[in-house]
């Protein structure tokens, strides 16, 4: 593979923040005081910068062209070869919404804290994994992705971990009626989950989802604290599993909302609200630990 044209994006660590104090004042403080309860987030932003510092150096000794951006929109295909993400699982979720078919290597920044699904090395390998891709002995893989649309209208970000469809108050009921092939109930739960196998393992695998081969092009929904007691909710069928899409859900809620892996989008959900989404985004290129 050539790989002469490089984006290198990178998280930024709470060290790096502007106006932190205005937003969290208490956190400030105990940075600056170097409370034992942050400790960790010092070593992380310690272990990033390093990070940053090695990925780049390998790069511009390997002669590729490097552009470097920490505030992404979307990447035309054919701009760059390659993009390396340095953090974590959160960063690859940011960069994967604005990408199509370039692929991504992943580093993780900060092993020390996070445990990086989607990363496949570590600042310390990176230079021996750059050159075993630029060989061609390390290929990247197609994971699946989803795609969302509501009320016909398709969201233009694919999904690559998971999507939860909840009241947007943590507390309350969430209502809607599901369908699944040629079955429908009514249900009232905390909330469903739908996942890609690659985010199988993630919030889905805590919600005691069935984890699945990363290769697999299916989605799974599991419904999150089903609301079982009575006729005729001790009957549902609808509480979980592996088909090939799509799954269909319609709101019963006032203040509904679709949230898109985790933390990135989170899209306002009304009464009569139908979302539907489907396994048929398009695969992003991802090079995985161990080159499988």
């Amino acid at each position: 593979m050539k790989v002469r044209r490089v984006l290198l994006t990178s998280k930024t660590t709470l060290f790096e923040m502007q106006g932190l104090a205005r937003r969290d004042p208490r956190l400030a403080a105990m940075l600056q005081l170097r409370d034992p309860l942050v400790a960790h987030v010092e070593s992380s932003h310690i272990e990033t910068v390093h990070a940053r510092q090695v990925v780049r150096e390998a790069l511009q000794a390997m002669g590729a062209e490097v552009t470097e951006s920490r505030r992404l929109g979307r990447i035309a295909n054919g701009r760059f070869d390659m993009v390396v993400s340095v953090g974590g699982d959160g960063t690859v979720l940011d960069v994967a919404r604005f990408v199509d078919h370039t692929p991504i290597l992943a580093v993780n920044s900060s092993p020390s804290t996070s445990f990086g699904h989607f990363t496949c090395v570590t600042a310390d390998g990176f230079e021996d994994m750059l050159r075993r891709v630029c060989s061609g002995l390390i290929l990247p893989v197609e994971l699946a992705r989803l795609r969302l649309s509501v009320d016909g209208r398709r969201h233009l970000q694919p999904i690559l971990n998971d999507v939860l469809i909840a009241d947007r108050v943590p507390s309350s009921t969430s209502r809607y009626i599901l369908q699944v092939g040629e079955d429908s109930e009514e249900q009232k739960s905390s909330g469903i989950w739908i996942s890609t196998a690659a985010g199988s393992t993630g919030a889905m695998g805590s919600a005691k989802g069935i984890p699945m081969d990363i290769h697999d092009r299916r989605l799974q929904y599991k419904v999150r604290e089903p609301c079982l007691l009575g006729p005729p909710a001790r009957d549902w069928k609808l509480l979980g599993g592996i088909v090939d899409g799509p799954v269909t859900l319609v709101s019963r809620m006032i203040r509904g909302g679709a949230f898109l892996d985790g933390r990135r989008v989170a899209m306002p959900l009304g009464f009569g609200g139908k979302v539907e989404i489907r396994p048929d985004g398009p695969g992003l290129r991802l090079f995985l630990r161990g080159g499988d």
